[in-house]
């Protein structure tokens, strides 16, 4: 992905690939989550769930408010000896597609926050249509091929 110009951290961890997602979206302000954007944009149009490493993950402080990540990355998990290079390729493709339409994905909002644990427990919801925008764009590319 780095040599497709997709903004990654580098080097690689042994655990995967960290997608930038601060910069894929940088027009998703941090207050509608631009990492957990970006995962879920990725699960509509790949059918791989990733995990979002960003202000979804941080709790709120003891007053209640909003603490932001200094980082907004989406992990891309690869567990050794457990997907053939087919699989590794069609992930690159489609972030590859992800990020040459990256200006189609939105925000979120929770619906729902729970005390604690909120990025495993919560709901959100997109702030606008902006998945069906998405899919429309894939389906114009991409037809009934898949």
């Amino acid at each position: 992905m780095d040599k497709k110009g997709i903004p990654v951290v580098t080097p690689a961890g042994v655990l995967g690939c960290h997608v930038n997602a601060m910069e894929i979206c940088s027009h998703v302000p941090q207050t509608q989550y631009p990492a957990g954007a970006l995962a879920a944009a990725f699960f509509l149009i790949s059918g791989v769930r990733g995990m979002e490493r960003g202000s979804v993950s941080n709790q709120r402080d003891e007053d209640g408010n909003e603490t932001y990540a200094d980082m907004e990355l989406l992990r891309l998990a690869v567990p050794r000896r457990v997907f053939t290079l087919s699989q590794i390729k069609y992930v690159e493709d489609r972030m590859t597609w992800l990020y040459e339409n990256r200006n189609l994905i939105g925000g979120l909002r929770f619906v729902y926050e729970p005390p604690v644990l909120r990025f495993f427990m919560g709901g959100l919801e997109p702030v606008s249509d902006w998945p069906q925008k998405l899919l429309a764009k894939f389906k114009e590319d991409f037809g009934d091929s898949l």
